[in-house]
């Protein structure tokens, strides 16, 4: 897993040196083919948990049902967590349009490892392993789709010690669980006040995914979805925002919801709302932003997939 970590920074480190892609950029008739970019068709969703996002999270926990070393049961707090997440997307092969560049189909290739930690000790409750490998494009100006196999293997940390358990919860986390979730995912987002023909009202997005385990093998392994292998479905949607200052350095505002339902948690609703400032940029680019981010389902930790939690964070990111 360090060495994954390691591989993903440096990864971002060498391309986004070159983050348009000019210098692989190949002429085809009426398309250009672009080659290992760092812009992406397809959004990254403000609001999306799970989203790959370079991202640090500074956690206030309100309730937890997996926390450890707690002294909930004798009238304790939960306390906080401290969740630190390198990611990086690649755009390894897009054809875009010589008539319009923001038209086109892509190769997209994306990668996040959050790094769950203790507030305090920063002892590490988990980390996660999250991969997808996707076709995307944009159609037209307002609509952008993807096909994506999307896989998300999780581990327990050090904060779980090799023998006992102290844990409010009624199972010891120490077995092990390591879930596996191996999905295909169906998504399109639109912007649908696009046809205003004007670009300051155009700040809305609209979005959906469709997610389904399909038992097999293909060219990157075997599927897996463990322990529920009849857990097949999982949906999400959401809206989001973003406002830009009529000054470029004052950068702008932005909100997201996002609501998602997993199968395997019997498609309990899992609601999770962002909103805070964007960081002077250029507009509509990958966006630096800070604020707050609320969150009350499943836990993030995939390790606790089958347990809830809910908290409020102070959240420092860049979409990627």
């Amino acid at each position: 897993m360090k060495n994954i970590i390691l591989i993903t920074i440096l990864f971002i480190s060498l391309l986004t040196k070159a983050e348009d892609s000019t210098r692989f950029n190949i002429p085809l008739k009426n398309w250009n083919l672009k080659v290992l970019g760092m812009e992406n068709f397809y959004p990254t969703y403000l609001a999306d948990p799970l989203g790959v996002r370079f991202e640090v999270s500074a956690q206030n926990i309100k309730y937890s049902d997996f926390e450890m070393m707690d002294e909930v049961n004798e009238g304790g707090d939960y306390l906080g967590k401290l969740t630190i997440t390198p990611a990086v997307r690649i755009s390894l092969f897009k054809f875009t349009s010589k008539k319009n560049p923001n038209l086109g189909a892509e190769v997209d290739l994306g990668v996040s490892t959050p790094l769950v930690m203790r507030a305090g000790n920063h002892d590490l409750i988990g980390t996660d392993g999250i991969y997808y490998f996707a076709i995307a494009g944009n159609p037209t100006d307002w609509l952008s789709l993807r096909f994506s196999k999307h896989h998300i293997c999780t581990h327990l940390g050090d904060e779980y010690a090799p023998t006992g358990a102290s844990t409010p919860i009624d199972f010891d986390p120490n077995l092990m669980q390591l879930p596996v979730r191996d999905d295909f995912i169906f998504s399109a987002a639109v912007e649908p006040l696009h046809f205003l023909k004007k670009s300051t009202t155009n700040v809305v997005r609209v979005y959906g995914d469709l997610g389904f385990f399909w038992p097999g093998v293909d060219f990157l392994g075997t599927r897996q979805n463990k322990p529920n292998k009849h857990a097949f479905m999982n949906y999400q949607a959401g809206m989001e925002g973003e406002y830009y200052f009529n000054k470029e350095y004052f950068g702008g505002l932005y909100a997201g919801v996002n609501i998602s339902a997993y199968q395997s948690n019997a498609f309990s609703k899992n609601v999770s709302i962002n909103a805070g400032y964007i960081i002077p940029q250029d507009r509509y680019k990958k966006r630096l932003r800070m604020g707050v981010h609320f969150y009350n389902g499943r836990p993030l930790s995939n390790q606790f997939y089958n347990r809830k939690e809910e908290f409020i964070a102070f959240s420092l990111c860049m979409d990627m």
